[in-house]
């Protein structure tokens, strides 16, 4: 503990000097003064843990020196000394928060109770502001958390939004280029426990620390989003480097193996979800590259440049036959399709897989990953090259493609998803009776068993909005009710529709309104 020590006698400085030395080891005298604001300044400046202070001093008595400390915000903790029995000094001193006291002449056992009772004090304070600043953290950690879900997950286009959820993160974009990574650890949900969750984190930090900014959180099961930001262009080659060093250190040091999809860089923050979704779907393409591998989404285009597509209409008839969980019209798709693939006599064995994949993708684009993985056919033949990389002619992949074809409508079947499912109209109805819970796009696709990308896409297809905005209005919507039939304060109602941060509550509700929640309160007509 520091100590500083005041008093206008040197004689008494310097003998409670050499009885803190001899009997309180646990503390330090770091500095002396001899009047009050000398003794100011100098706990101004060291910022001790306790100061015991003589009451009556020149230029500055004691309590007055006290008194200004508090009002600087000074923490420590006053023991006052002194040789007067004035009750009137100890009302003043009282009302200043000091507790303790000791009589002049100093007595050794006197002095040395009073300063171990005051260590107590200060360790009991130090304790509770670190559980506050904990706390705090840790509400900071999850809005922030929440808002780069979002982020990621909304139309990049909803620049308001963007900017919003921007500044609830507190990342910085005047200036700033981005660029988003998923990483996805080889194996099950499991691989990625949450006591080892800390250490990847600060393996992902340590990689990009060149970056001025790295924001990093679990996405979904054993996936790990990052988004990267820095004050001037971001080198791609570099990026990529980087991410490989990374790759190679998370494996050798915690003997994890991991796969990575790696989205373009981006000049301006409403590019950071389209780079997360680069990043998502080249991270799809481990079926062709393979597990452990760093997939850049620039290379994934230039191979889906080589080969004529699937057309979009055998695609679409392939989906609704997997709605329908007609298996036979899904085989009779999945034939003609090859067929297509016969007609085209320069495609290699890996334009054939390749080819396979982009069928397979399309065929559970509206699935999630955590119900792929639940399927144990499902979550090898389809998210691993176990399946694809065997086959290598076309008669072959055929009879494997209409089995996994098979494998998907018994899924579905065992999972009780009805045929021509109203995916929409649920997801609507979920977020209307749940809109005071967190709801993130990865959760909501994980519920619905479908894909956060199609989902989001095929939601803002049917209704014209994005879920974000649907998920807003209905919460907004009901903060109106409440402000309108309740009493209750403003801070209640934003965390009862869901909300967190109210500032960014009263901002929402503003730009939806046209006024902020109370003076919408105030304006309602008196009944």
């Amino acid at each position: 503990m520091r100590l500083i020590l005041v008093d206008d006698e040197k004689g008494i400085v310097e003998g409670l000097k050499k009885m803190i030395t001899r009997y309180i080891p646990e503390c330090e005298v770091v500095g002396a003064a001899y009047n009050g604001l000398e003794g100011f300044k100098l706990i101004q400046k060291l910022q001790p843990d306790i100061v015991i202070t003589d009451i009556r001093m020149p230029q500055s008595d004691g309590l007055d020196m006290i008194k200004m400390l508090k009002d600087k915000g000074n923490r420590a903790k006053f023991i006052l000394l002194s040789g007067y029995a004035d009750f009137e000094y100890a009302r003043r001193g009282i009302q200043l928060g000091v507790q303790f006291y000791i009589n002049k002449p100093v007595e050794e056992e006197e002095l040395r109770d009073c300063v171990y009772q005051v260590i107590e004090a200060v360790r009991a304070d130090k304790a509770r502001l670190q559980e506050v600043d904990e706390l705090k953290q840790e509400v900071h950690s999850r809005m922030q958390e929440n808002a780069l879900r979002d982020i990621l997950d909304i139309d990049s286009v909803n620049t308001e939004l963007m900017e919003e959820l921007l500044l609830i993160a507190r990342i910085p974009t005047e200036g700033a280029w981005f660029a988003c990574i998923l990483l996805e650890f080889d194996g099950n949900v499991d691989a990625l426990k949450e006591l080892s969750l800390q250490q990847v984190f600060n393996h992902i930090d340590l990689a990009l620390r060149q970056y001025r900014g790295v924001y990093r959180f679990r996405y979904s099961g054993a996936q790990v989003a990052v988004v990267v930001t820095h004050g001037g262009s971001i080198v791609y080659e570099n990026l990529v480097r980087s991410v490989h060093s990374l790759k190679k250190d998370v494996c050798r040091e915690l003997e994890l193996s991991m796969t990575v999809g790696i989205g373009t860089v981006q000049k301006r923050a409403a590019g950071i979800s389209q780079s997360f979704e680069e990043a998502r779907y080249a991270l799809s393409y481990k079926v062709v590259k393979g597990t452990d591998a760093v997939i850049q989404f620039p290379e994934i285009m230039n191979l889906t440049g080589r080969i004529h597509s699937v057309p979009e209409t055998l695609i679409a008839k392939l989906e609704a036959g997997l709605d329908n969980m007609d298996e036979m019209e899904c085989a009779g798709i999945i034939r003609e399709i090859f067929r297509g693939m016969e007609a085209e006599p320069s495609m290699s064995p890996a334009d054939l897989q390749l080819q396979c994949l982009n069928i397979l993708l399309s065929s559970v684009r509206k699935m999630s990953f955590q119900q792929l993985q639940q399927n144990d056919f499902l979550g090898r033949h389809i998210l691993s090259l176990e399946g694809i990389s065997r086959f290598r002619t076309l008669e072959r992949l055929e009879e494997w493609m209409v089995q996994v074809i098979r494998r998907i409508i018994t899924f579905k079947l065992e999972h009780n998803i009805p045929k021509k499912k109203d995916i929409i109209t649920e997801v609507k109805e979920y977020i209307s009776t749940h809109y005071n819970e967190p709801i993130t796009l990865a959760d909501l696709a994980a519920r619905f068993f479908i894909s956060p990308y199609y989902l989001s896409q095929f939601f803002k297809q049917k209704t014209g909005d994005t879920y974000m905005n649907f998920l807003t209005q209905i919460r907004i919507g009901k903060a109106k009710e409440l402000l309108e039939k309740t009493d209750l304060k403003v801070y209640e109602i934003c965390q009862m529709v869901g909300y967190s941060d109210s500032q960014h509550f009263a901002r929402l509700f503003e730009k939806l309104t046209g006024c902020k929640p109370r003076e919408y309160r105030k304006n309602l007509p008196s009944v």
